[in-house]
């Protein structure tokens, strides 16, 4: 048996096993893969997120997908992966996988030492045509400070990019300001500005498998429950000239404020079932 690190040279040769949302991340900054073989037959797999490298904080893994084939292999892929960590001195490693297709990786998981628990994740789903229906959508007025992000000039994208990172907002992405301009979705995405800096960010990225999903949603200052909703709207106003109604948005529940917002906007929303777990490493 022997072990397979992915890298931008070799992903595509691994695309049907991984699935393309899981591929595309490989080569970004802080994202990791490995797969475990045999006789050119693919038995194993893992992608993780490495994070806390650039704060003030204890450097963490977060595995964002596991599958495993065949148990041995498991145990050897594992085995490789604490070696690929302890070079990054990550000193906890989690994860959250979907309940309903990682139910056989659970056992894996438990023997390589995590805890194991079933919950509501924190990815929720809706409908463009849910979101453009709400009350408070269709009363809001989009002022002028509010516009589409393919109206910035590079410079005053970079600009905004380094006040939000500042102030620790970067949403679901720690390597924000890693990422082209072009991983973001500028036909819908919008920003606020005031006195020429950014003060409000609504970013989407196009996955692979067709959902919109919502990078950051964040705002600057004591006007954010105003700008929030505002970028909400032109948000919607674009994307219902593009998109199809029934085109998903993805929303990922990662702190109190998405928390807080995803529950104003969808309080009978459901997260995905997941697993989620932990272990510290030695």
């Amino acid at each position: 048996m022997y072990i397979i690190k992915l890298d931008e040279d070799n992903i595509d040769d691994y695309v049907d096993y991984v699935t393309e949302d899981v591929a595309e991340n490989i080569g970004r900054m802080f994202y990791r893969g490995i797969l475990a073989a045999e006789d050119n037959t693919l038995l194993a797999g893992m992608v993780w997120e490495e994070r806390n490298l650039m704060l003030d904080a204890e450097n963490e893994s977060f595995i964002t997908w596991l599958r495993i084939d065949r148990d041995d292999a498991g145990e050897a892929l594992f085995e490789e992966y604490r070696t690929v960590i302890s070079a990054d001195e990550i000193v906890k490693s989690s994860f959250s996988l979907p309940a309903k297709t990682a139910s056989k990786e659970i056992k894996t998981l438990e023997n390589a030492g995590f805890t194991v628990k079933f919950m509501e994740g924190d990815l929720i789903k809706a409908r463009l045509s849910e979101i453009a229906e709400l009350p408070f959508v269709r009363k809001i007025r989009i002022p002028d400070s509010i516009r589409p992000l393919k109206t910035i000039t590079q410079r005053g994208f970079n600009a905004g990019i380094k006040r939000f990172m500042s102030k620790g907002l970067y949403g679901i992405c720690q390597d924000l300001p890693y990422l082209s301009r072009n991983y973001f979705e500028n036909d819908v995405s919008c920003y606020s500005e005031d006195d020429g800096e950014l003060n409000g960010l609504l970013l989407f990225h196009v996955n692979p498998s067709g959902g919109l999903v919502v990078v950051i949603m964040a705002a600057i200052g004591s006007d954010y429950g105003r700008i929030l909703p505002q970028l909400i709207k032109q948000f919607v106003t674009s994307a219902l000239e593009i998109y199809d109604p029934d085109s998903e948005i993805w929303i990922d529940r990662h702190n109190y404020a998405s928390l807080a917002l995803s529950e104003k906007l969808f309080p009978r929303g459901f997260g995905i079932p997941v697993y989620i777990g932990s272990r510290r490493e030695s």
